[in-house]
């Protein structure tokens, strides 16, 4: 019953996704309130997945996690997509986001080991609400990233039609890094959270946990990409694709990771 209650944000996702792959589809009434547009179906989404975590006593599973996702990366969207000259990011973030919702709605909700163990916690939403704001701020690096290099590309290349609609090179690598930056301040005060959380609820050894170790990799290669561009000022290209590589480690621990070990956030029944 409580996946009705996703009906309105999978038909904005599914709406905007649309606008941005046929962009005449709808004319300009899509597109001149695409910011708008999106954060009703975010707000709409909220409200939906509160309500499924409810409705699975506190203790979200897989489906829940997946829509998390969504949720994070529609909201990225929403904070860039005013202005032309960045409408083009919503074509990798907005079909993103509703490919993982509609994922989220048909896999079955799965729960990790460790809410198995100890139950619902206050610490449980603190730790998943920053891994998912952290994970946004990724996505939206991700996409700056992939249209930076794109764009660098045609410009090589001389093939200059249409670029000055788009971001230049300077301002593209400019929100490339505040977007990393912010996914990993994110993602670092997630980790704490969770540890704090495993440290007072799980009696057995948490630190060896594949899961945490995996995060804690992804972590250091975004945290070495940061450091490498304030320290070595390896910018542009080589930021860009430090962020597309994390972003990948990023999607697949978050879709098939915790199918492939044990452990405490191994998916159990």
């Amino acid at each position: 019953m409580e996946r009705l209650s996703y009906l309105l944000p999978i038909l904005v996702y599914a709406l905007l996704s649309i606008d941005h792959l046929v962009p005449r589809l709808f004319g300009e009434v899509v597109r001149s309130n695409a910011r708008w547009i999106a954060l009703l179906g975010t707000v709409g989404h909220l409200v939906a997945l509160l309500l499924a975590v409810v409705a699975h006593g506190g203790t979200p599973g897989f489906s829940e996690a997946l829509s998390a996702a969504s949720l994070g990366m529609m909201a990225a969207y929403a904070l860039v997509s005013a202005g032309d000259r960045m409408r083009p990011l919503g074509l990798v973030i907005a079909p993103l986001s509703t490919v993982l919702l509609s994922t989220a709605l048909v896999v079955p909700s799965r729960t990790v080991l460790a809410l198995a163990e100890t139950g619902a916690s206050p610490w449980l939403p603190i730790h998943l609400g920053l891994i998912f704001a952290g994970l946004g701020g990724f996505t939206l690096s991700f996409a700056v990233g992939l249209l930076y290099l794109v764009v660098r590309w045609r410009l090589k290349r001389k093939q200059l039609s249409g670029l000055s609609r788009l971001p230049s090179l300077e301002v593209l690598d400019r929100i490339q890094f505040r977007a990393m930056l912010f996914g990993f301040l994110f993602l670092t005060l997630g980790i704490a959270a969770g540890g704090i959380w495993a440290a007072a609820s799980l009696e057995e050894a948490w630190t060896l946990d594949p899961k945490v170790i995996f995060t804690l990799l992804i972590w250091l290669w975004y945290g070495v990409a940061l450091q490498v561009r304030l320290v070595a000022g390896w910018r542009g290209r080589w930021s860009a694709l430090f962020s597309i590589v994390g972003f990948a480690g990023l999607v697949f621990s978050l879709l098939a990771f915790n199918f492939l070990v044990s452990g405490w956030h191994g998916y159990g029944s």
